[in-house]
């Protein structure tokens, strides 16, 4: 069988010790080699450049170059085939800075044979051979871990991190900088996981799939999947690897489908009570009309009628609102620019604004396209919200920021306050019909909100601080 013919480059300024080499080599048996010489520094090196060669032999002085320049143009330009060192004279110093430069051996010209020319070949190729197979090892592993798409990370035993893939920069929106200044308990919501993660931490405990909320740098909460495992070195370094799965999509698909679960059965029961209570409610007004046409001009009476009236209009006034909070938006779809409808909402609250003398703050990006929605309805649904945060703020002190913007496709408004905020066991329920806040409120806003958002194929998130203000997002499609 034919074996593979192995090139071999000696870089060497004396033809005489070439020659003497080259016999050398004549004598290894079994190795079918091709051996070059390259007389100068120079053109060792475009050689090696080139990688034309599979194994150097450079010799240590060269003119006014030597053995370890080239070793060191060689690392500059990552090249890998491996060179081994001859020289006339055996030097310990030249032969340690050598194997530090990356040299595959050292070899002392007087000293050589066959025998000891084979083995260094032989040891170059086996060691090169194995340091490219790890080489592609690891490239094959940071790519993977480059381009996951979860956010992968490691950090040492208190938490710090170490590295961490592009997916963890782009998501929780920090610079690789950023984040190897930080902990990863840094990104926990609340101060009870920053201290439980501290201590999970320090003890070593590996996790696995612990849901938690963690802050990105512009302050989003992104609910995530955390696992992690505990790595020890051969030389006794702990690290922690680990990988976060964002689920914020996940949950926020949940409570949606949950929120428009509710509203169905609450639609059904609204629907079923309406229906119940507006046929006495019929009888009632048919009543007070004919007693009405009967007894006239009786003060104490028409008093006590004047509040059945009232009462009764305000009962299907109520039953109004409710059919039409929890039953399909019937849309009018037309082209129109979200900047527009804010501004005619600010219009409609002007008059609240100026009586509680609330300061609003507007920064509505003129480059955010126009959307295909029902204008009316998107007016209805921003009105609720402003008008609760104009409820939700003190007088005077009070600050609603409203701001637009394009984000993937999508036309982002957020309406900021700085009132009073929601609890955390409410934040969850704001969207349920009935449910309120407010003393006198019938918890009907937030729901139609939702039900118009939703019809329209966007979606609204909430988030809220008690005693520090309420934000909401709403996003729509270009298309």
């Amino acid at each position: 069988m034919n074996r593979p013919i192995l090139k071999v480059l000696v870089v060497d300024d004396d033809e005489d010790d070439f020659l003497i080499t080259k016999e050398i080599f004549e004598e290894i048996p079994a190795r079918n080699i091709k051996l070059d010489w390259a007389p100068t520094y120079q053109k060792g090196l475009e050689s090696y450049f080139n990688a034309a060669h599979d194994v150097y032999f450079v010799d240590y002085i060269l003119g006014a170059k030597n053995g370890i320049d080239f070793l060191m143009e060689g690392k500059k330009a990552r090249i890998k085939n491996p060179v081994i060192m001859i020289t006339g004279k055996g030097d310990q110093r030249v032969d340690k800075l050598a194997m530090e430069h990356g040299a595959a051996d050292y070899l002392v010209k007087g000293e050589l044979d066959a025998e000891k020319l084979e083995r260094a070949v032989r040891y170059a190729l086996d060691r090169f051979k194995a340091s490219k197979q790890l080489a592609d090892s690891e490239a094959k592993y940071r790519s993977v871990f480059e381009n996951s798409k979860d956010m992968l990370f490691i950090t040492d035993n208190t938490g710090q991190f170490l590295d961490s893939n592009n997916s963890c920069l782009k998501i929780l929106n920090y610079t690789r900088e950023e984040l190897l200044g930080m902990k990863i308990q840094d990104l926990m919501e609340s101060i009870e996981d920053k201290a439980l993660y501290e201590t999970l931490v320090s003890t070593l405990t590996e996790i696995a799939d612990d849901e938690r909320i963690l802050i990105s740098k512009s302050g989003k909460k992104k609910s995530c999947l955390i696992s992690t495992i505990v790595q020890h070195d051969s030389e006794g370094v702990t690290t922690i690897q680990g990988v976060i799965h964002d689920i914020t999509k996940r949950r926020k698909a949940e409570t949606d489908l949950a929120t428009a679960e509710k509203l169905a059965v609450t639609g059904r029961v609204v629907r079923m009570i309406g229906h119940e209570i507006r046929n006495p409610l019929t009888n009632i007004n048919l009543s007070l009309e004919q007693i009405e046409s009967e007894i006239k001009n009786h003060e104490g009476i028409d008093v006590l009628l004047d509040i059945i009236r009232r009462n009764s209009d305000r009962i299907n006034s109520l039953i109004t609102e409710l059919l039409n909070s929890s039953k399909p938006a019937q849309l009018q779809i037309a082209k129109v620019s979200i900047n527009k409808i804010i501004e005619n909402s600010i219009k409609l609250i002007q008059d609240r604004l100026v009586l509680k003398k609330v300061t609003l703050e507007t920064n509505l990006d003129i480059n955010v396209c126009d959307i295909n929605v029902d204008e009316t309805k998107i007016q209805i649904a921003l009105l609720n919200i402003l008008v609760n945060a104009v409820e939700a703020v003190k007088e005077e002190t009070g600050i609603i920021k409203i701001s637009t913007w394009s984000e993937e496709e999508m036309c982002v408004v957020e309406i900021c306050d700085n009132g009073i905020g929601i609890a955390p066991e409410s934040l969850g329920r704001i969207f349920d019909p009935f449910f309120s806040g407010k003393p006198k409120g019938t918890g009907l806003g937030l729901s139609t909100t939702h039900n118009i958002v939703v019809s329209h194929n966007g979606s609204i998130d909430v988030s809220s601080f008690v005693d520090k203000g309420t934000c909401f997002i709403l996003k729509f499609s270009f298309n």
